[in-house]
């Protein structure tokens, strides 16, 4: 059974106060600048760094000359002046929904404050503990995690470090032989194949233009090995067809064979064939076209991720002509299908957004700043006050051009809603 990202949620989190945001198989974040949408993708890369053996320091600043963390770091994370933020997301499981939260603190000490896992039914009742931390001792490097055991009494404790997230910690922490063990266990690799399965895809062409050697075969986020990658994907003439079926017309010249050239010592860089009227000719990705390698890079993410894979795709229209827009919302629609992997991707030009067909709008979700407090908050499209009116208008990239959408009002408008409830309740 396929597990599914449904919902993220942000607590003082950079330009976030209090709010969530809702996750389809394919996602299409939408809003002007700086109206927090490359916040949410800092979000995600916490989410998948807490899944993963490595410090929350580390996971917030990075590690020099390693691995980066996020934009701003440790002292950038929280809002204002809060000392902490909050992270969350909801996955669904067949009936169930896993609801995953934590609190890291920022001052004085990059920590832990509080986690917990929960796994929840459709009944109101449903709701029942995996785990959750106890109250920490400031003076403490450890904090208490209280777990669920199915029997009657008190539910028992056990110490675990407060620089790392109790999820990079189950494993190994309970006896093998336990009951409780192999359900946690379970649900654990659960919530940690999602989000370890989430690939923040930010290409970088000219880092792609040379050779890599051929055993770096697992996509980066730069992309910088995507010879190695696409040179392994071919191997599968199945694979190879699907790769040039996606090439086709893309760029101005149509692509009608990918080559490998080799060195002696394993270094891979990729060739293809361009064809010119009723002649061809060769070029290796040393002449490919920024918005070429771009999409290439995402067609092999799209191809070689395994099923359940997160892709993330900040500002996906980098580097591309409008007329191709068509062309890649369609791949990222049906490879994203084909492949049982999840799509989510920022933008905001209008060719991208006359791309979106009926079958998407589920997945289309506005970033804007609230016009009061001037926090980033998200809306589904679908749930436009006025949706059906908007629709009528025309295409949704033109919609957005022609400003037809205005969002400042939108919370201005829920307030006016909710003060006239209130004044019909105190009326009764």
């Amino acid at each position: 059974m396929r597990i599914l990202l449904s919902q993220l949620r942000f607590k003082k989190f950079k330009s976030f106060t209090k709010t969530a945001m809702p996750v389809e198989p394919i996602t299409i974040l939408i809003g002007a600048n700086a109206s927090g949408k490359s916040n949410a993708i800092d979000g995600l890369q916490i989410l998948l760094g807490l899944a993963t053996n490595r410090e929350i320091i580390d996971i917030l600043d990075g590690i020099r000359g390693q691995e980066t963390g996020i934009r701003g770091g440790s002292r950038g994370a929280s809002r204002y002046d809060s000392a902490s933020f909050e992270l969350g997301c909801s996955l669904d499981y067949g009936e169930y929904t896993l609801l995953y939260d934590i609190k890291i603190g920022v001052k004085p000490r990059v920590w832990l404050l509080s986690e917990s896992l929960y796994k929840k039914g459709s009944g109101p009742k449903s709701k029942r503990l995996i785990y959750k931390t106890s109250e920490p001792d400031e003076m403490s490097d450890n904090i208490q995690v209280t777990y669920h055991t199915n029997q009657r009494g008190r539910n028992p404790s056990v110490p675990f470090l407060r620089n790392y997230s109790i999820l990079s910690q189950i494993p190994g922490r309970f006896p093998a032989d336990s009951e409780v063990a192999a359900e946690v266990r379970d649900i654990f690799e659960q919530v940690t194949s999602v989000l370890k399965g989430i690939l923040i895809l930010n290409p970088v062409p000219h880092l792609m233009r040379d050779y890599v050697h051929r055993s770096r075969t697992k996509l980066v986020p730069t992309a910088e090995n995507l010879s190695a990658v696409l040179a392994e994907l071919i191997k599968n003439q199945n694979t190879k067809q699907l790769i040039l079926k996606y090439l086709q017309d893309f760029p101005e010249q149509q692509i009608i064979e990918i080559k490998v050239l080799e060195t002696p010592t394993g270094d891979v860089m990729l060739s293809f064939v361009e064809k010119f009227g009723s002649g061809a000719k060769p070029v290796d990705v040393r002449g490919m076209s920024d918005g070429t390698l771009r999409y290439l890079s995402i067609l092999a993410a799209l191809v070689g991720e395994k099923p359940g894979t997160t892709v993330v795709i900040e500002e996906v229209d980098n580097g591309l002509h409008p007329s191709r827009a068509y062309k890649l919302i369609g791949a990222l629609r049906e490879l994203g299908k084909q492949r049982g992997l999840d799509v989510l991707v920022t933008t905001h030009n209008p060719a991208v957004l006359n791309a979106v067909q009926a079958e998407d709008m589920p997945g289309v979700v506005v970033c804007y700043r609230d016009a009061v407090e001037g926090d980033s908050r998200f809306v589904s499209w679908v749930d436009l006050p006025n949706y059906p009116e908007l629709m009528a208008q025309g295409r949704l990239g033109d919609i957005v051009m022609q400003g037809l959408v205005n969002l400042q009002s939108l919370a201005v408008k829920k307030r006016e809603d909710l003060m006239r409830w209130a004044e019909g309740r105190l009326g009764h």
